[in-house]
């Protein structure tokens, strides 16, 4: 195993120290201290307030730079939120009961028709608000959920894949390897609910328009979703003022059948991806502006 860079374990020594101190706070005082860094970080010059800051812009080309700053600062309050929730579930402060209490669903007959009918689902969604939170919260409910994950580069191995293992989610570590779409295949036979997000910029991917820029996305959903004959059920997850989630399932995505596998691959990529942008315009706090989405944008 190649040695870790001293940045790489200050970053994991970081997370080791908000673990800690799920211990000692209660949540509550954890909200007040993400909304006291968004004031002192907000005001400061950094990269990934430079990115998120572009990123609004192209989205939201109308609004004044008053407008752009309070979405941004709205954004980055809700981001840090997550994850500070994240770490008090990873820690144990909260128990299952605890975070069953943290939120509720709509559109939950979507999942308890795919049992009626014998059947997998993609559960297609994008960073929007506290994901793990979503995927937690189905698992305590019973839901055969599953997702694909990225590990950290600067983390222990199987750090993200031992934290689902916890909440009775399957694991797939993401890779560039095809092995990994036979696994998430077989799980999809197996009747299960696979998490998948597909938001971010994608080196090799199939180019969509995004918000009037051309940009690759990964063609991933639209190929499990083939290959395994499963119907790809989007959803995401929202915060209200009180810090209570609101999890909404929705139908179907109709995906447009094609005899030609390229064909059907960008066809039904823009159709999921214009699901992401409807859902980014409709909660634009929610959504991860640090991630530089348009680096690949072509004419």
């Amino acid at each position: 195993m190649a040695t870790k860079r001293p940045a790489s374990k200050a970053s994991f020594k970081l997370v080791r120290l908000v673990l800690f101190l799920t211990r000692i706070f209660p949540l509550r005082f954890s909200y007040s201290l993400c909304s006291f860094i968004v004031f002192i970080g907000s005001r400061l010059n950094w990269k990934r307030k430079k990115i998120a800051m572009d990123n609004l812009k192209i989205v939201f080309p109308e609004k004044a730079e008053k407008e752009i700053r309070s979405l941004f600062r709205e954004s980055l309050r809700n981001m840090l939120k997550s994850i500070i929730e994240f770490a008090y579930m990873v820690s144990g402060k909260l128990s299952c009961a605890r975070i069953s209490e943290m939120a509720s669903a709509s559109g939950l007959e979507h999942l308890d028709n795919l049992n009626k009918r014998g059947q997998g689902a993609l559960l297609y969604s994008g960073h929007f608000g506290n994901f793990a939170l979503m995927i937690i919260w189905l698992a305590i409910k019973g839901y055969p959920i599953a997702a694909i994950y990225k590990e950290a580069k600067n983390f222990p191995d199987d750090f993200f894949g031992n934290i689902l293992r916890k909440f009775n989610i399957t694991p797939f570590k993401y890779t560039l390897d095809s092995a990994l779409s036979v696994e998430v295949i077989r799980a999809l036979k197996e009747k299960k609910i696979v998490f998948i997000q597909n938001d971010q910029s994608y080196p090799d991917g199939v180019y969509v328009n995004f918000f009037n820029k051309s940009v690759p996305s990964a063609q991933g959903p639209a190929l499990l979703a083939k290959r395994a004959g499963v119907p790809v059920i989007p959803a995401y997850i929202f915060r209200d003022n009180s810090n209570y989630h609101k999890i909404v399932i929705l139908p179907e995505i109709s995906l447009q059948q094609e005899n030609d596998l390229r064909t059907f691959i960008s066809l039904n990529t823009q159709i999921l991806i214009d699901w992401i942008a409807e859902i980014l315009l409709k909660q634009p706090t929610e959504w991860l502006w640090l991630h530089n989405r348009w680096k690949r944008a072509r004419e």
